[in-house]
């Protein structure tokens, strides 16, 4: 028994020492993350002037990547569904449909919250070439 707390011990010693390194990397990520926001902020500034209305993306030469800008009501917002708004919204389309059925719900509920998600702001994504996330 002695030698298994002993293991155990040492097992929530590591525990700790990953989870302290975790919260301080993510306690710079929180930093990182602000600093962005406010970098955004400059380029919403810059790109909201009429001479880049046309503005869409771009290119980082120094190492491929390319900045694209969504501007404000271009885009929608990503969404999830709550069960009380998931009944709302059921509720309010058997009360107006003229013609019920799946696909007319499932169509009615993407528009209600796409309407309600118009985005407001402006949106800034870098790709990276060889990121297989997009």
């Amino acid at each position: 028994m002695q030698e298994t707390l002993s293991e155990l011990k040492k097992c929530i010693k590591s525990y700790r020492e990953i989870d302290d390194d975790l919260r301080k990397l993510n306690a710079v990520v929180y930093e990182k993350r602000d600093a962005r926001k406010i970098v955004e902020m400059q380029i919403a500034d810059i790109v909201k002037r009429p001479e880049f209305s046309e503005f869409k993306k771009m290119k980082i030469e120094e190492d491929g990547s390319t900045i694209s800008i969504k501007r404000p009501a271009e885009w929608t917002k990503p969404w999830t569904l709550s069960q009380k708004d998931l009944k709302d919204i059921t509720a309010q389309y058997f009360a107006s449909a003229t013609q019920i059925n799946a696909e007319g719900l499932v169509k009615f509920i993407v528009d209600t919250r796409k309407a309600a998600l118009v985005a407001d702001e402006f949106s800034f994504a870098r790709t990276v070439p060889g990121d297989n996330d997009e």
